[in-house]
């Protein structure tokens, strides 16, 4: 029995030990074992983001387009000069990658981002933004629970049994490489204020229909978020 209940409830040491220290979107400092345990962590865990690259149109997809349409998309292309921003609900603060010069298809392929995630409805906007005007060319937005069900999703598509599925969500995944479409005309809101619908330029006044951001492109990451595995798998979950 004590075998059974040390696999469902690890006991995690909390020591320190020797780790790299990271810095949250708040400013907090956290170390990470070399074990890849969290250690000291006041939210569910951290989000890592790595920029990848992303493709600029000169002329936006519909709102209705096809995603599989938009990432195969190789031709109407925009030249420019960027780079992309991160910021995240409740903070003035943001992180962003290098600026690339002179290129439509632009590869970041920037250093991880990590980021605390304080709590499950966490979320971080991603922009592409115009270093010569300072304008966001498209945005997207990652929520922690968008991150952590895809996650799970391709967890359970490998298991053959629920009990074993079951035991290894504990562990930690690997990144997720993933596609999002680039939109405008969205407020720079987070949640239901971020796909705010916008009217349509040249419909007659006072009868202009309202559709949620063209899309102007797309962008690539790997993304990934660990969760404290103190939450759950503990003597004492917190």
């Amino acid at each position: 029995l004590g075998n059974v209940m040390t696999t469902l409830a690890p006991y995690i040491e909390t020591a320190l030990g020797d780790g790299t220290e990271v810095n949250g979107p708040v400013g907090q400092s956290e170390r990470r074992s070399s074990s890849n345990t969290l250690h000291h962590v006041d939210g569910i865990g951290e989000l890592n983001i790595r920029v990848l690259g992303a493709t600029i149109f000169d002329k936006t997809f519909p709102s209705e387009a096809e995603p599989s349409a938009v990432f195969r998309s190789d031709s109407n292309l925009r030249n420019g000069d960027y780079y992309v921003r991160v910021s995240w609900l409740g903070s003035k603060e943001s992180k962003r990658t290098k600026t690339v010069l002179q290129t439509s298809k632009p590869y970041f392929h920037s250093e991880e981002m990590v980021f605390d995630v304080p709590h499950y409805g966490m979320e971080y906007k991603l922009e592409v933004v115009d270093a010569n005007s300072e304008k966001p060319i498209g945005s997207c937005l990652l929520s922690a629970q968008g991150v952590l069900q895809w996650q799970r999703d391709v967890m359970l598509s490998k298991k053959d049994t629920l009990l074993q599925s079951f035991l290894d969500l504990r562990k930690s995944s690997d990144p997720r490489r993933i596609k999002l479409e680039l939109r405008t005309g969205v407020k720079d809101g987070f949640g239901l204020n971020f796909y705010n619908s916008s009217k349509v330029v040249g419909g007659p006044k006072g009868k202009e229909t309202s559709r949620p951001g063209v899309i102007s492109g797309w962008l690539e990451l790997d993304v990934q978020l660990e969760e404290d595995q103190k939450l759950f798998y503990s003597p004492k979950p917190r």
